[in-house]
């Protein structure tokens, strides 16, 4: 294997995904090289190789066996969406011949009493302004999901254009400079609405699965509350769940 450049844990669990998608990284077995090689392979200290392989473990990407090594799961359909993956759906859809891309998006002001909903157990002040990105977003050019995201404007300021187009949370993190803590998410199922029965070509009351995000940061304070609509024809959801 030849050595790459150094890299942080959040950058280096990106290139193993990438690498892993690809078919770069295990042999026939499925099984990862040796701790010291990737040590060696990617630059890095042992304690960021091994946060790194732990995310990788929570996501559902790897297993480890005690005493042997560290293996790449069995492959998913190529459908199926992970919701323990925390490197964005852009990142997760983005596999080899996948592409995922925002064809609508649209932001505004509003106050908190205008938003069509709200976070669980919300405690927001009805005077709190926030930034309301709606967008429509497609997997291989065909009708994939409908999201209505709301972010507190005085945590955020402003969303540039181009990347209501792009990864909204990579902005956070890279030009902001903002550290997501955690996401609750919760699933259910709806009739679906306008926009999402047009963009989707189904008639208004029809299924649609529905993924609720609360964003915190690292302090616990809410960031971000959104509502992603999936054209249930098209979207799975993969969860996993230790056992130890």
């Amino acid at each position: 294997m030849q050595s790459k450049n150094s890299f942080d844990i959040k950058s280096l669990v990106k290139e193993m995904i990438d690498e892993i998608q690809e078919g770069k990284l295990a042999d026939e077995n499925r099984k990862l090289p040796s701790e010291q090689k990737l040590m060696t392979y990617y630059g890095v200290s042992r304690y960021t190789l091994r946060q790194a392989l732990a995310q990788l473990g929570d996501m559902g990407v790897i297993y480890q066996a005690q005493g042997i090594g560290s293996f790449i799961r069995p492959e998913r359909h190529e459908k199926v969406l992970n919701l323990q993956n925390n490197i964005g759906i852009t990142e997760e859809m983005a596999r080899p011949g996948r592409t995922i891309k925002t064809i609508e998006a649209s932001r505004r002001i509003v106050n908190m009493t205008a938003a069509d909903f709200l976070p669980k157990n919300s405690t927001l002040s009805p005077d709190v302004q926030l930034i309301e990105v709606n967008r429509l977003r497609t997997l291989d050019d065909k009708p994939y999901l409908a999201e209505k995201s709301y972010f507190l404007q005085s945590i955020i300021q402003e969303i540039p254009e181009e990347y209501l187009y792009d990864s909204v949370f990579n902005y956070f993190e890279q030009d902001k400079n903002i550290k997501i803590g955690f996401i609750d998410k919760v699933i259910s199922s709806e009739a679906l609405s306008e926009p999402g029965a047009s963009f989707f070509k189904l008639p208004i009351g029809a299924p649609t699965l529905v993924v609720r995000d609360d964003t915190f940061l690292s302090s616990g304070k809410l960031l971000a509350f959104s509502k992603i609509c999936y054209d249930y024809r098209k979207a799975e959801l993969f969860m996993f769940k230790k056992t130890y």
